[in-house]
C-alpha cells in the first residue's frame, strides 16, 4: 500500500490546443493534490507562462513530460483510464466517474501507475486512442450539452477521485473553551441591571423574564470569549445610561 494514491496518478492530455487549456489543467491537479502530468504532442506549450494561470506551479512544471505518442506516454503505466463525452463502441461501457473512482483509487492505493487519459478539446479520444485504456468514464452532464472545457474535465474526474480519501486539513481555528455556569450567571446578573436600567420591565413579571434569558443564554452555549464580550456589552450600556442620567438637570 502506497501512502498517498495522488502520487500514483498522472494526467495525460493528448494533443492538447491551447495553452491557457493546459496551465489551467495544472492549476487543476494542483487543487486535486495531483502532481504528474504528460502532454502528448501539444499544439502549444510555454511552461513560463504556467505561471500567469497556475501561480506557484514550479514543482508541477518542472516535472511535465513530452511524447510524441500516446503509447510512448502509456509505456510504464498499468492502468489507463480513457475519458468520453460521446457514446462509442468502447471494450466496456463507459462508468460514471463517481461510480468509478473507488475502483481507481484502490488500484492507486495498491501502487499502480494510473493513467487519466484526456483527448483534444475539439473532439476527444479518437477510437484508436480509447483502445489504449483498460478503463473508460464519463462525466454526468447534460446530454444535450455534454462537452466540458479540457481543465473543468481534469478537475471533475480528479475531485471525484479526492473525495474517496481527502485529504487531512489542521484545524487552525482558535478554539475557547466553553463558558462556565458562574460566567453565565454573572453575565445574567449584569444584564438585568442593564434592564432596570432602561426600565425594560413593565410589570412584576421580571423574574419570569430573567430565567427566560438565562435559559437563552445556557441553550445558546456561548464560549468563555463570547460571554465575557456579552457581559461587557450589558457593562456599557449599564455605564451609558449612568452617564445620561447624570447629564440630565435635576
Amino acid at each position: 500500500m502506497v501512502a498517498n494514491f495522488r502520487d500514483q496518478l498522472t494526467v495525460v492530455l493528448h494533443n492538447p490546443q491551447r495553452q491557457i487549456n493546459i496551465a489551467a489543467t495544472v492549476r487543476a491537479m494542483m487543487n486535486m493534490g495531483i502532481q504528474h502530468l504528460r502532454l502528448v504532442t501539444p499544439r502549444e506549450y510555454e511552461p513560463d507562462l504556467i505561471e500567469h494561470v497556475a501561480h506557484r506551479s514550479a514543482r508541477v512544471v518542472e516535472k511535465i513530460e513530452i511524447y510524441d505518442s500516446l503509447p510512448a506516454a502509456l509505456h510504464d503505466v498499468t492502468w489507463a483510464v480513457g475519458t468520453t463525452a460521446r457514446h462509442r463502441e468502447t471494450p466496456t461501457p463507459p462508468q460514471e466517474m463517481r461510480s468509478a473512482a473507488p475502483s481507481i483509487v484502490a488500484k492507486a492505493h495498491a501502487g499502480q501507475r494510473i493513467a487519466l487519459v484526456f483527448g483534444p478539446e475539439d473532439n476527444g479520444l479518437q477510437q484508436t486512442e480509447i483502445e489504449l485504456c483498460q478503463q473508460f468514464v464519463t462525466i454526468a452532464t447534460d446530454p444535450d450539452y455534454a462537452s466540458l472545457n479540457l481543465s473543468q474535465a481534469v478537475l471533475l474526474v480528479c475531485y471525484e477521485l479526492n473525495m474517496i480519501s481527502p485529504p487531512e486539513r489542521v484545524d487552525q481555528r482558535i478554539l475557547h473553551p466553553p463558558a462556565t455556569v458562574g460566567s453565565i450567571d454573572a453575565f445574567v446578573v449584569l444584564l438585568e441591571q442593564a434592564l432596570r436600567e432602561i426600565n425594560f420591565f413593565k410589570s412584576p413579571s421580571a423574574p419570569s423574564k430573567i430565567r427566560s434569558l438565562r435559559s437563552m443564554t445556557h441553550r445558546a452555549q456561548p464560549n468563555a470569549r463570547e460571554i465575557v464580550l456579552l457581559a461587557a456589552i450589558a457593562h456599557e450600556l449599564i455605564s451609558y445610561v449612568k452617564k445620561l442620567r447624570s447629564k440630565i438637570p435635576h
